[in-house]
């Protein structure tokens, strides 16, 4: 189980060194980097979400306002906040669930590229997290999140073919990777 919230490096405390690691880049317009530059270079520069699964082993996910593809309800990390609690945080806020956050299954160790200069911006983390929830999801009006962040969230019984990121994502949603 990830450490306590509480820890002395909330951080990082719950990236397990056994979880496995994989490099990802982002190339984006210059004007998406500066977007993210604040987040990267004075926030925590890390991004936790939630792979979660239902007794019924369906998986939740998200469709958000910057993504055709579906995506796992996921997030920035805020400053004093582990990225196990910054998973159950996000998931509690886009889909109404309350999950059991377990350990982490894979880690993305992320090259931010500006696409113009074609030079690297800044690097970042994005942990995904199993977890385990029950109940209904509703409607996204039914949140109260922002709806140009969240516009849809439901229980899949399976892989989707329009996920967001899907030749990184798919082998860790499908359940080679318990």
């Amino acid at each position: 189980m990830p450490d306590d919230p509480a820890s002395d490096d909330p951080a990082s405390d719950d990236l397990a060194p056994e979880a496995p690691r994989k490099r990802q880049s982002i190339r984006l317009p210059a004007d998406r980097i500066e977007a993210l530059r604040e987040w990267a270079e004075e926030g925590t520069a890390l991004t936790a979400a939630a792979r979660v699964r239902d007794p019924d082993d369906r998986l939740a996910l998200v469709k958000t306002a910057w993504s055709d593809g579906w995506v796992l309800p996921g997030g920035a990390v805020e400053a004093g906040e582990s990225p196990a609690a910054a998973a159950a945080r996000e998931v509690r806020e886009e889909t109404g669930l309350d999950a059991r956050i377990g350990d982490p299954v894979v880690v993305f160790e992320q090259s931010y590229v500006d696409a113009e200069r074609d030079a690297v911006a800044f690097e970042a983390e994005y942990a995904v997290y199993a977890a385990r929830a029950a109940g209904q999801i509703p409607d996204a009006a039914e949140l109260g999140t922002d709806p140009d962040e969240i516009r849809a969230a439901r229980w899949f019984e399976g892989v989707p073919e329009a996920l967001h990121d899907g030749d990184l994502l798919r082998a860790y949603l499908s359940g080679e990777h318990r």
